[in-house]
């Protein structure tokens, strides 16, 4: 019997030939929106906030001086400066959004993402100035072995949230911050929250006279973007490792996306049996107020930035988590619609984590 070779249908032909063009076209459109994004703007700057020479294993640096700051010129340059030049933009009036990228990130990479993010955000603005930040941490690969870099990434992002939670202390008091993460982004986040208001994260922990202004969450107004958390699941729990971490925050967005290959294998950070991935299943108990996002139909299975800067469903809601919607100071539908599903995800993250 002569055995018949499978030929490729058309159908998976154009799939194919769908995904490369994806894979090769989206990094050349990224860097074109990040370069028209860099032009200077003076209601919009955008700053480059650097921790990528500090020490993030052992001793740490002295926080004060572990950030180099850069500024974004009208010449698409990035222009060295420092934190005094920095506060000298402080306006009570204007919101300082932070972007946090996630792992696997070089310094061009974080610029990259973070102007997505800048010009989506501009977008929903609607001409309302605000001062934007991309934090970029040393997330390129380190090691050989995927599991180990995984680790060890880790293991930086703890030190992060000390770095952060230093810089966000000294913003001008009552002046709105915007804290906005992706990947290992948000457990930078989360982490750096919760030790202002007076917890410890890896044994470190903040001076008294730090986190007495903000454990009454009134210091500053916060407002946060949890997405694709690369955290466990119960870590905003009342005894999870950020447990402080929402409380300090008015308003709060989780995305959730059951079929993220690479949040699928989170639980490999730990061996076998370990914690799943905030962003997987979503959260596991709460300590604090949240809105749950499920983003699993409009992102898909990638784990990839670019699509969530796509993703309408969560750009959608960009403004009203940045200060960025005056609207949005009262709960609109779609934050009712999104605190309805808290519940929901809860009960679920609890379902499937029980033996």
């Amino acid at each position: 019997m002569t055995q018949r070779t499978s030929q490729p249908t058309r159908t998976s032909s154009n799939q194919l030939l769908l995904t490369l063009s994806h894979r090769l076209l989206m990094p050349l459109l990224l860097w074109l929106v990040a370069a028209a994004a860099v032009v200077a703007d003076e209601a919009q700057p955008i700053w480059l906030l650097s921790t990528r020479c500090a020490a993030h294993c052992g001793e740490l640096d002295d926080p004060h001086h572990a950030v180099c700051y850069s500024r974004a010129t009208a010449d698409c340059q990035w222009l060295p400066s420092d934190a005094a030049a920095f506060q000298t933009t402080d306006n009570a009036q204007v919101p300082t959004i932070v972007f946090v990228h996630g792992n696997r990130t070089d310094a061009d990479e974080a610029i990259t993402k973070g102007c997505c993010a800048y010009e989506g955000m501009r977008t929903f603005a609607s001409g309302r100035p605000f001062r934007f930040v991309i934090w970029s941490w040393p997330a390129e690969r380190a090691l050989r072995k995927h599991r180990a870099d995984t680790q060890l990434k880790a293991e930086y992002s703890d030190a992060e949230s000390y770095y952060l939670a230093y810089w966000l202390n000294n913003l001008r008091p009552g002046m709105p911050v915007a804290l906005v993460g992706h990947s290992f982004g948000p457990r930078i986040i989360a982490g750096a929250l919760h030790l202002l208001a007076g917890g410890a994260i890896d044994c470190r922990q903040l001076p008294n006279e730090i986190t007495v202004s903000w454990a009454t969450g009134k210091r500053n107004p916060v407002r946060v973007m949890l997405l694709a958390a690369a955290m466990d699941g119960d870590a905003l729990s009342p005894n999870g490792q950020n447990a402080l971490a929402l409380p300090l925050s008015e308003r709060s967005l989780i995305t959730v996306n059951e079929c993220d290959r690479v949040l699928k294998w989170y639980p490999r950070l730990y061996g076998r049996g370990g914690p799943e991935a905030l962003g997987f299943l979503g959260p596991c108990g709460l300590t604090g107020n949240a809105d749950i996002l499920d983003i699993s139909s409009s992102v898909g299975r990638t784990h990839d930035w670019d699509r969530y800067c796509a993703a309408v469903t969560a750009c959608g809601l960009w403004s009203q988590y940045t200060f960025l919607d005056p609207s949005a100071e009262s709960p609109s539908l779609v934050t009712a619609a999104a605190k309805q599903n808290t519940a929901t995800a809860t009960q679920n993250t609890a379902a499937r984590l029980t033996p």
